[in-house]
């Protein structure tokens, strides 16, 4: 059985690796000529690309693992049953489950080493891909937006501190704004609650300024409302902000308990939270849903048909699985079912397929 085992784990990750690469070649090659006039107009060196698609290649894996995973679950599956492989197994009195764990034992491994990369890998190489995009390739000036959870930055008339940006709303919570003179003294304050991009400037609300003269005597007013420019657009504190896709599980999961303790929404932080390991788990959804499936039309000659439908399947499943996230992060769902929903929804139907298949 050992040797069988083998056999099936070789052809299974030989085709898994296919699956990969021309995934791979396909998205490499989409996205160049995508970004083609920016390289060419900003004059990006060939070795910066090569660099851009080498950190872009652990996210590439990450996103199309699953799917590969249906289409080479299907080929492999299909291809032994065409061969009447599985037959002559379970002629011999083996059962189709003990034929078949091997491709559910590969897909958990699959599953892990995708948490493993988004865990410790995909953090840094990302940022990295994101900074040559942004920088080299789109021609965007380096932001000068300091951050961990919140924001710093400084221009010539003063420092100002941002406690929190909602990107859906583009609302910034917590700001105050030191102005300095030219020996760097403070010579005025301002604290406000909360700030709504208003156009041209920000509008903010519950002001309170502080003013500070020489003599060491000081005037504080108060009003509900203040325009004032901050230097900064919504774009640029978006673009500055940490990703998701820029944090691990952990990291995501300190930041949304940090965000939650000081009062601001993490819904949608906390359904990415989630859908880090829900997304790395559809491989396993997919092996689910292609085995039975190849083993109904694998013999009937109809290889190129269930193909077609594979991928078909895997379009639907992402999206029914982007529009729960959806409804996560819109709050109409609780950011663990959003993220496992389609998981559980779809795990059921492969289990149920897999469990009726005749052995």
């Amino acid at each position: 059985m050992l040797i069988i085992t083998r056999y099936f784990a070789r052809e299974f990750f030989r085709t898994f690796l296919l699956c990969i690469a021309c995934f791979a070649a396909l998205y490499i090659l989409v996205d160049l000529f995508e970004r083609l006039d920016d390289m060419l107009r900003n004059n990006v060196s060939f070795s910066l690309i090569i660099i851009y698609y080498l950190s872009s290649l652990p996210m590439i894996f990450y996103q199309v693992a699953p799917f590969a995973v249906l289409l080479c679950s299907f080929i492999t599956v299909g291809i032994f049953n065409r061969h009447n492989e599985i037959m002559a197994l379970k002629a011999h009195g083996i059962s189709l489950f003990r034929v078949l764990h091997v491709f559910i034992l590969v897909s958990g491994a699959i599953f892990l080493f995708s948490f493993w990369l988004q865990e410790y890998v995909l953090p840094y190489t990302n940022t990295r891909a994101k900074e040559i995009k942004n920088i080299n390739i789109k021609g965007k000036q380096p932001s000068k937006l300091f951050k961990k959870y919140h924001f710093w930055y400084r221009t010539q008339d003063g420092i100002y501190s941002i406690d929190f940006f909602d990107p859906e709303k583009n609302m910034l919570q917590k700001i105050s704004i030191l102005y300095l003179d030219k020996d760097f003294s403070i010579i005025k304050r301002l604290d406000a609650e909360s700030a709504t991009w208003a156009v041209d400037a920000w509008m903010l609300r519950n002001v309170t300024e502080r003013e500070f003269y020489p003599d060491g005597s000081t005037r504080a007013y108060h009003t509900a409302q203040k325009k004032v420019s901050l230097q900064k657009t919504p774009e640029d504190f978006r673009s500055s902000r940490k990703e998701a896709e820029e944090m691990s599980f952990s990291e995501i999961r300190a930041f949304t308990k940090k965000m939650r303790a000081e009062g601001y929404p993490t819904t949608a932080y906390e359904v990415e939270m989630h859908a880090k390991v829900s997304y790395a788990f559809i491989a396993i959804i997919m092996c689910l849903l292609a085995i039975p499936f190849a083993l109904r039309i694998g013999r009937s000659g109809e290889m190129a048909i269930g193909i077609a439908v594979s991928v078909a399947l895997g379009f639907l499943y992402w999206l029914f699985y982007a529009f729960c996230l959806s409804l996560g992060k819109s709050g109409a769902l609780p950011p663990f079912l959003a993220a496992w929903t389609a998981n559980i929804a779809f795990g059921f139907v492969g289990v149920y397929m897999f469990l009726h298949v005749r052995q």
